[in-house]
């Protein structure tokens, strides 16, 4: 109920866009799914935009048109839900979704992405997530990538993507 309460004073006065930050955290189910439709009403009456700010996939896939996808900081994929559901580039975004259960597919074990979230105080030179992927190629450690569009609104920020030309 706090939740709702919240999410209305945001929209009471009008605002063209709305920042919510986790908004279903802490929910179970049944008000998970209350609270998502509520802002997706308000959201259509007052033809606000929202920014999701989450780290529940499921909320995404249910409540988002883009995906930006971040780590430490960074944008490391954008695109369409689509895009990045079905066609992810970024080894971070592959490991997310490997570390997720999926219900076709009866695995012995979920696949974690391995080691642990650089400081952000002390970030490495190249890309943030060299450490943890199991794709680094040696530019990974000293150059950081920039921001390449693939297709569309469909980018990536990875050396990869540079070197098969994508």
């Amino acid at each position: 109920m706090k939740q709702r309460v919240v999410i209305a004073i945001a929209l009471a006065c009008n605002p063209e866009l709305l920042i919510a930050d986790e908004p279903t955290t802490a929910l179970d189910v049944t008000i998970q799914a209350q609270v998502l439709e509520l802002m997706r009403q308000l959201k259509k009456e007052f033809r606000t935009s929202t920014i999701l700010i989450t780290h529940d996939l499921g909320v995404v896939a249910e409540m988002c048109d883009k995906v930006a996808i971040m780590y430490c900081g960074s944008i490391m994929e954008y695109g369409t839900l689509r895009d990045i559901y079905k066609n992810p580039l970024h080894p971070y975004t592959l490991g997310l979704f490997g570390s997720l259960p999926d219900l076709e597919n009866d695995v012995p074990r979920l696949t974690p992405i391995p080691g642990m979230i650089p400081d952000p105080t002390k970030l490495p030179p190249g890309c943030p997530f060299e450490e943890r992927c199991s794709c680094a190629i040696p530019v990974c450690k000293t150059a950081r990538p920039e921001l390449r569009t693939v297709e569309g609104i469909h980018s990536v920020r990875c050396h990869l993507a540079e070197v098969n030309g994508r």
